[in-house]
């Protein structure tokens, strides 16, 4: 096992720029979105750390991207850098995006923090473009700020998607749940190989404990791992 650890980082899902092993799903979210008939909420819902919320960055620039310079490529699933809405993505600053998520140390997400997506969507939509919220760890909506989300989840303009994405260890609360349409996204053994083995350039996948694998198969856990026994 080669690697040096040092020059290997964990690539944050934003910065993702491939996509492997959820073609079909990324295939039937376009038909959908072509027939005008995608869900405007979407519970993506998997273990923690198979991609869930890279799929939904991989989605969200390819519905902002379109007509633009360096547009989503559909042929290899995959962002180019140069793409403006990624880069604005990448900084937060996407006009017709925002992001929900649990700050690293909190338990829960605050009630102002899930206010702000009602002030986020109670403002013009830069070019009548379609506005997206991504509500990232959404176990971690407490009964507030999950019952401050209530009435825009239930009640979407035409325009706006969310993208709910829950790590089904953790139970999500069932008033945001039952106003979602789930997708339960998940990997073949095959897919997760690919995933580990193109992020290390190698093929480390078949050199892992068979015990960890079967028992985890999360690329991201597999990653971890791999860096963690390198280091130690």
């Amino acid at each position: 096992m080669n690697i040096d650890s040092k020059n290997i980082e964990i690539i944050p899902s934003k910065n993702q720029l491939h996509l492997f092993g959820y073609d079909e799903y990324f295939n039937s979210f376009i038909r959908l979105f072509k027939k005008n008939k995608l869900p405007n909420v979407i519970l993506l819902s998997g273990l923690k750390g198979s991609g869930k919320a890279t799929f939904a960055y991989h989605f969200i620039n390819y519905l902002l991207s379109n007509n633009e310079e360096y547009e989503y490529s559909l042929n290899d699933f995959s962002i180019n850098p140069n793409n403006k809405s990624y880069k604005l993505l990448c900084n937060y600053t996407h006009p017709n995006f925002f992001l929900l998520e649990n700050e690293p140390l909190d338990e829960n997400i605050k009630i102002d923090k899930a206010r702000n997506v009602i002030k986020f969507l109670s403002k013009s939509s830069y070019n009548s473009n379609i506005r997206i919220v991504l509500i990232d760890n959404a176990e971690y909506l407490n009964l507030n700020s999950a019952n401050s989300l209530l009435k825009i989840i239930e009640e979407p303009n035409i325009n706006t998607f969310f993208f709910i994405i829950n790590n089904s260890n953790r139970k999500i609360l069932d008033t945001i749940k039952s106003r979602c349409i789930e997708f339960k996204l998940s990997l073949s053994n095959e897919n997760t190989r690919l995933i580990v083995n193109n992020y290390f350039n190698e093929n480390i996948y078949d050199l892992i404990c068979k015990d960890y694998i079967n028992y985890y198969n999360s690329p991201s856990f597999l990653i971890s791992l791999v860096l963690f026994l390198k280091d130690k």
